[in-house]
């Protein structure tokens, strides 16, 4: 009889999602690093595009969740923000998802119907959101830096955050 398992390092599943708008330049930022990370081999690792629809695309569970997306926090474009679901769904700063349905109620949702586990949010800070298929030249600059950023919190354990953190 099993009882669950114990993820460790080489057997967690982690899953990144990025969601966002392509029509509308920097709002689509999140689906321009999956395609990125896309050409990355990333084992125990599954790389969704999201687009503006990411709950349903969640068709499992997961040991750990990334989304990525854009986000105002009020920096510069292309300043990368991390934080977990925890921390905005409590205070609800400034820093939310653009899409018509909000990130937070969709992540929420998500919980309710798989496990997740710990779920990591990476926003981008967007210059840009207006009518228009390509990124502004402010994140198509920032992309190897976005990407890195992501693949150091694969190798972040659960509930750790990585040194270089703000």
């Amino acid at each position: 009889m099993t009882w669950g398992h114990i993820a460790s390092a080489e057997n967690m599943e982690t899953t990144i999602l990025g969601i966002g708008n392509i029509l509308l330049k920097d709002e689509g930022v999140g689906c321009y690093i999956i395609h990125a990370l896309e050409k990355i081999p990333l084992p125990n690792t599954k790389v969704i595009d999201g687009g503006t629809s990411p709950d349903v695309l969640l068709p499992e569970d997961t040991d750990k969740l990334i989304i990525v997306d854009a986000a105002k926090g009020g920096g510069m474009p292309g300043e990368v923000y991390r934080f977990r679901l925890d921390d905005i769904a409590l205070e609800q700063k400034s820093f939310l998802s653009l899409h018509d349905i909000g990130l937070i109620d969709n992540l929420l949702l998500m919980r309710l119907l798989h496990n997740t586990g710990e779920t990591i949010i990476i926003g981008v800070e967007p210059k840009e959101i207006e009518w228009g298929l390509e990124l502004s030249p402010e994140l198509q600059e920032k992309i190897p830096r976005i990407v890195e950023t992501i693949l150091e919190e694969l190798n972040t354990p659960p509930n750790l955050s990585f040194e270089g953190e703000e």
